[in-house]
């Protein structure tokens, strides 16, 4: 029988499911304690309270300022995101993986429905890849900030269907794991025995 799991496309595995974590805490911390919009109402408060009066924009550049190394990380994770997608193609073309849509059409009935979420949570990560790589290269590109807003709101509305293919995706192999007993995880951790 052939290897599922050979070493390449375990590193593929997890350099993916690495970069998709990281991504996803940048934006948590965006949405969180890393909000300029909240911080900058915190700062101006907290300054106030020393007798020293900022404008609200002012504000805004210094917690923006504060959150500009998150974003730094974002980026970072974003290559290695970008690194893992080129070697998804490297396991295509050398035929140690095949395309989610032809595992999905091939698929016995009772298997659509893992290939099927396998597919959306590869079209989720694609296409905020390719939403992501517009945002960070539209001067490049040629585009002007002001007209590519809808990408933005594209890539940042992409992160919730990302994370329900991510949920969907750890419950299936879960769900795998304890129906058949075969141990997915650890093969995925240490390749096929």
């Amino acid at each position: 029988m052939k290897n599922q799991f050979t070493p390449l496309y375990r590193i593929w595995h997890w350099t993916m499911a690495f970069s998709v974590i990281g991504l996803l805490c940048t934006v948590l911390l965006r949405k969180t304690f890393l909000s300029y919009k909240t911080n900058a109402l915190i700062i101006q408060e907290k300054l106030a309270a020393l007798d020293v009066e900022i404008t609200l924009e002012s504000a805004k550049t210094i917690a923006k300022a504060i959150r500009a190394p998150m974003w730094e990380w974002h980026y970072i994770f974003a290559a290695i995101l970008g690194i893992s997608i080129l070697l998804r193609l490297v396991l295509l073309f050398t035929k140690e993986a095949k395309h989610p849509v032809i595992q999905f059409l091939e698929a016995p009935k009772e298997e659509k429905l893992k290939k099927g979420v396998h597919v959306l949570l590869c079209l989720c990560i694609a296409l905020l890849a390719l939403s992501g790589a517009i945002l960070y290269f539209h001067e490049t590109l040629g585009f002007e900030k002001a007209s590519i807003g809808w990408v933005k709101e594209s890539h940042e509305f992409l992160m919730f269907p990302l994370i329900g293919t991510i949920v969907l995706h750890l419950g299936g192999v879960l769900m795998h794991e304890v129906k058949t007993k075969e141990p997915i995880v650890s093969k995925m951790i240490h390749g096929d025995a």
